[in-house]
């Protein structure tokens, strides 16, 4: 896991495995990563926001919604596949490389 650290994620243990996390912009990167190789790459981007007042059924109150999309990639691997994976799967967001 301390190649993930290496990556800039922050890296926390949990029940079975790993979860490392970064943020970059309006994407958030996530690695899960369990003891047996099973893999989950997921990258959540916000694309917009909105809020503002609103009244229903006769009570004042803030409405507000956020539109995003989940991508994700699911694989079993070694520990020693996981940069060369989480950078491939970070490269999806260049334009010149198609998801």
């Amino acid at each position: 896991m301390e190649a993930l650290k290496a990556l800039g994620y922050e890296v926390s243990p949990i029940e079975g495995g790993w979860y490392a996390e970064k943020r970059r912009g309006g994407v958030v990167y996530q690695v899960f990563y369990g003891e047996g190789g099973d893999l989950r790459l997921r990258r959540r981007r916000f694309l917009k926001e909105e809020a503002g007042p609103k009244t229903l059924a006769g009570v004042a109150g803030e409405w507000a919604a956020r539109w995003e999309v989940e991508e994700n990639f699911f694989a079993v691997a070694g520990p020693g596949a996981l940069p060369e994976l989480v950078l491939a799967f970070e490269r999806l967001d260049l334009p010149q490389e198609s998801p």
